[in-house]
């Protein structure tokens, strides 16, 4: 696949190296002025025009930020593609949504369900069953038990975990480390073991 990446920071090196090594051609990487001119070879430009591409990843960390970009390109007729590290262990019936970015180590067991323009960071798991939401970001290490339920926009920072048939709500962050043990409320900011709702998030700053 001819593959455009939308961003130029940290979290797009690792993007192109694992679409790189998935066998993508990466014909473009549109960056902000602020960014390096080029990333891992491949020059960094500020507009998609004229690039022909057969899809298109946002390789931007930020969960509020790579959605509405998601969003746009979708609307200008691009078509969202999904990056998969090979190393990916994969179970059967599992669903991983156009647009999506899938790091090394990931492990993900079978009947789960992931939506578009996630991103599973390097070497999380994900048991039996669960839901994770569109644009939603589980970071490095990060674990979870089977039946958990993760709404739109979630953040899991580095190896924070989440016991069964948990949930978090729609646009909130869960802290490094925290221990998902019990329900947690939309746009909230989650810390501590047990993680507990620490803030409210105010609406504008997620999706």
């Amino acid at each position: 696949m001819r593959l455009l990446v939308i961003g130029a920071g940290g979290h797009a090196k690792v993007v192109v190296d694992a679409a790189e090594a998935a066998g993508h051609t990466v014909v473009g990487v549109v960056g902000a002025p602020a960014d390096p001119p080029e990333l891992l070879g491949h020059p960094v430009v500020q507009s998609a025009e004229g690039i022909a591409a057969d899809g298109f990843i946002v390789a931007i960390g930020d969960n509020a930020t790579r959605a509405r970009i998601f969003s746009e390109y979708m609307a200008a007729g691009f078509t969202p593609a999904t990056v998969v590290h090979p190393s990916l262990v994969v179970g059967t019936d599992v669903e991983i949504g156009a647009g999506t970015f899938i790091a090394a180590g990931v492990i993900i067991n079978t009947g789960t369900r992931i939506a578009e323009d996630c991103i599973l960071n390097t070497g999380c798991t994900v048991d039996h069953d669960c839901l994770i939401g569109a644009h939603a970001h589980m970071g490095p290490r990060a674990a979870l038990c089977g039946g958990v339920i993760l709404g739109e926009g979630v953040l899991l920072g580095v190896g924070s975990c989440a016991s069964p048939c948990t949930s978090v709500g729609k646009w909130s962050v869960v802290g490094a480390g925290a221990a998902i043990v019990d329900a947690l409320p939309e746009r909230s900011v989650c810390v501590g073991v047990p993680a507990r709702a620490l803030r409210a998030i105010e609406e504008s700053a997620g999706g």
